[in-house]
């Protein structure tokens, strides 16, 4: 079956799983609509997720839609799936179940367009936290802003699921009009490759000062090992500054005491690097993580402040 025929026949499963099930009660709507589209009984987890998701207002198109976007029915379907699409899952799984829970959160360079509550919150963290500050520039100054800014008439302050948003509008390299040690978790979730180096000494230094004892700096940006055999003569990305390896990031975190509890890679490709053979196809279909930070076309660290006394440093 060719792809555009796969298409076809995705696109016609939704529609009869839409036109069939619209006059039945949620769960009903629910199991039906796994049992078309996966084949299988729905599991706990997603009945429930998908049962509030309606109870909350949720149109029946957007649970198929989300069915329809899942790993589990472009691999049932064998369905191709984009390299960008398979980083964007990657980084997911690692948001997911790698990143730490916390009360307090500080996310350099969080933003998401279209979405006011945030980058992490957008990829599905999974802790509800009291407070997330979101240090980003303003709206109109990201690539692919809106132009709307999330300051607007509901002032920079955001709800969302019981977790209060609060925006910055700063550079992340700049001091933070926070208080020292008492953020849980400091994210910079693809964002310290936009800084200079100088720069990024600067955020792994204020991390420490805002960071309560025991409190964690986790970072994931491209792996400057593997963007190199992809893009031998340039940085993947125009507004990139410096794409690290996982030992320079780690030597920076360690400088400024920093311990590192754990570290691993995202869509793993030691074929590619063994080779120096950038290979789009071995992003498809290793994605996900390893132990191994060297192998990720993106890696991440997870730097704890020990726990102790507080002392600004």
């Amino acid at each position: 079956m060719s792809t555009g025929q796969r298409r076809i026949l995705a696109a016609q499963q939704f529609w009869l799983a839409l036109r069939g099930l619209r006059r039945r009660d949620d769960e009903t709507f629910v199991r039906a609509a796994y049992r078309t589209l996966l084949r299988r009984e729905p599991e706990r987890d997603g009945s429930t997720h998908h049962i509030a998701a309606l109870a909350r207002g949720a149109a029946r198109e957007q649970v198929l839609s989300e069915i329809l976007r899942s790993e589990e029915y472009w691999l049932r379907h064998n369905l191709p799936m984009m390299p960008g699409e398979a980083l964007h899952k990657a980084r997911v799984e690692y948001i997911r179940n790698r990143v730490p829970s916390a009360r307090v959160v500080v996310d350099l360079g969080g933003a998401a367009n279209q979405f006011r509550a945030g980058a992490l919150l957008l990829c599905g963290y999974r802790p509800r936290p009291e407070t997330i500050y979101i240090v980003d520039l303003p709206d109109d100054r990201r690539m692919l802003g809106t132009g709307e800014p999330e300051s607007g008439q509901h002032g920079s302050v955001v709800r969302h699921r019981r977790v209060t948003i609060r925006y910055l509008y700063q550079s992340m390299a700049e001091p933070l009009p926070l208080e020292g040690g008492t953020v849980d978790l400091v994210f910079s979730g693809e964002s310290i490759e936009h800084i200079s180096e100088a720069e990024a000494d600067l955020v792994c230094c204020e991390a420490w000062r805002l960071l309560r004892p025991g409190g964690h700096f986790c970072l994931d940006t491209p792996n400057g090992a593997l963007t190199r055999v992809q893009s031998p003569e340039a940085l993947i990305h125009p507004e990139h500054k410096r794409e690290y390896r996982p030992s320079e990031l780690r030597t920076k975190l360690e400088a400024v005491g920093f311990q590192i509890v754990e570290a691993g890679a995202i869509c793993p490709m030691p074929e590619s690097l063994r080779t120096g053979k950038f290979s789009y196809e071995e992003m498809v279909h290793r994605r996900g993580l390893s132990e191994n930070p060297d192998e990720g076309y993106l890696f991440y660290l997870n730097a704890r402040r020990p726990p102790g006394e507080y002392t600004a440093g």
